[in-house]
C-alpha cells in the first residue's frame, strides 16, 4: 500500500470544496475561502492545502495555516473515506510530515466538543494539551459552539 500527502489535483480539489460545502459539515468544519486555498495551491509559505493517498486514491485532506511560524494549525482535517482506518493514517502521517521541518514544534488545532470520532481520534495519536473553550466559534448553522484546542509535540517523533 503506497500513501502520502500531496498537493491535490483539480478533481480531488473539487472533492475538498464539495465536502466543505456539504451541510452535514456545517457544524463540524469551516469553509475555506477560494481565495486561500488557491493561495495554497499556489505554494504560499504560510498555508498548504494537502491530500492523503492510499493506492493512488485520495481518501483524506488537510488544511494548514502558520506554516511559517514554529507552530503549524491543522485547521482544517477531514476524512472521505470513514471506518477505514484512514484517518488515523493519514494524521500519523501528517504529524511525521511536520516533524521533518526542524524547526516545528507543536502541531495544533480545534476541534468541536461533542465531535467524539475526531476527539477520540486525536487523543489516540497522542495529541493533549487540551484547552477546553467555551463559546469559542460559530457554526455556519449558527450554533455557538464550544471546542478544545490541542497539541501534539513534534519531538516526540523525532
Amino acid at each position: 500500500m503506497v500513501e502520502n500527502w500531496h498537493i491535490p489535483t483539480r478533481t480531488e480539489l473539487s472533492r475538498i470544496v464539495a465536502m466543505m460545502d456539504d451541510p452535514a459539515f456545517y457544524d463540524q468544519i469551516s469553509r475555506v475561502p477560494d481565495a486561500d486555498l488557491q493561495r495554497a495551491l499556489a505554494g504560499d509559505d504560510d498555508i498548504a492545502l494537502w491530500v492523503y493517498r492510499v493506492d493512488g486514491c485520495a481518501v483524506a485532506y488537510a488544511f494548514m495555516t502558520d506554516m511559517a511560524t514554529t507552530l503549524p494549525k491543522l485547521d482544517e482535517f477531514a476524512v472521505f473515506e470513514r471506518g477505514r482506518g484512514f484517518g488515523k493514517a493519514a494524521l500519523a502521517a501528517l504529524a511525521r510530515k511536520c516533524a521533518q521541518t526542524p524547526s516545528y514544534e507543536k502541531l495544533w488545532l480545534y476541534v468541536v466538543d461533542g465531535n467524539e470520532a475526531p476527539l477520540g481520534l486525536y487523543r489516540s495519536l497522542g495529541f493533549g494539551d487540551e484547552e477546553f473553550m467555551p463559546k469559542r466559534w460559530k457554526t455556519r448553522s449558527g450554533k455557538v459552539v464550544d471546542q478544545f484546542r490541542m497539541w501534539f509535540d513534534l519531538d516526540r517523533l523525532r
